[in-house]
């Protein structure tokens, strides 16, 4: 995958969070890791394990599918 599609994945999820009006912080308690940690993921999903894509996707009320399709 190349860093275009990675911004984009990056992108839906920025864009889902805001919409529901969570803040990093909040996604970041509900994994159970820090808002710092959390932000760097939001930034650079490259880096993202795909069970935290999962877990991103299941807080947002989206498939992964979704945060991942074209």
């Amino acid at each position: 995958m190349d860093d275009t599609k990675y911004k984009l994945i990056s992108k839906r999820i920025r864009l889902a969070r805001n919409t529901l009006g969570f803040s990093q912080e909040y996604i970041a308690q509900e994994l159970g890791i820090s808002q710092s940690v959390y932000s760097n993921n939001e930034r650079n999903v490259k880096n993202i394990p795909l069970y935290r894509l999962e877990q991103i996707a299941k807080i947002l009320g989206v498939s992964i599918i979704k945060l991942l399709e074209d």
